[in-house]
Order: C-alpha cells, then sequence, then structure tokens
C-alpha cells in the first residue's frame, strides 16, 4: 500500500497541476530512495571517472558532505550540478 501527500494549489483563478509526493514517512525502509550516494556512484550516474567527482568537490562545482570518514553527495546536489551544466551549455 502507497500512500501519498497531495500539494492542492489554493487558488481558484485557473487549473494548476497538483503535486503528489510519496509519504516518505509512511514508506518502508526498503521503498526510501537513497538520499546521499558514494562519490563512486555519483560517477555512474554523471558518466564520468571518480577523481573527476572529486575535482568537481574540490573546486566547489559540486556540492558534498562528510558522513564520518566518506564524502557523500546527495541528490539534489547532483540535480543541481547537472542543471548548472544545462543553464551553461545553452
Amino acid at each position: 500500500m502507497t500512500q501519498h501527500l497531495f500539494e492542492m494549489p489554493q487558488t481558484t483563478t485557473g487549473p494548476e497541476p497538483v503535486t503528489v509526493r510519496p509519504n516518505v514517512w509512511l514508506l518502508s525502509s526498503d521503498e526510501i530512495p537513497p538520499l546521499l550516494f558514494t562519490c563512486e556512484q555519483a560517477a555512474r550516474f554523471l558518466n564520468v571517472g571518480r577523481h573527476r567527482i572529486f575535482d568537481l568537490i574540490r573546486v566547489g562545482e559540486l556540492r558534498s558532505v562528510k558522513v564520518g570518514n566518506s564524502r557523500r553527495i546527495s541528490a539534489r546536489a547532483l540535480a543541481d550540478y547537472v542543471a548548472a551544466l544545462e543553464v551553461t551549455s545553452g
């Protein structure tokens, strides 16, 4: 059984899309998508090498966080990096 949160627009001026998101608090641990990825996983997503990921982190183009001794990259940071590439590529 999947449950969702619904965000209904408050305006009545015209038809607006309804956003449907999974309610992560009601999902099992197997159903929750990963929030943080390893550098190796991020490299596979972006189709680049692991060293390129560390270079992007070092120069500040890709945000990351430390979890213990490990470096992790959020799904949002990956999406923001790709969006920035799309803007600069024209």
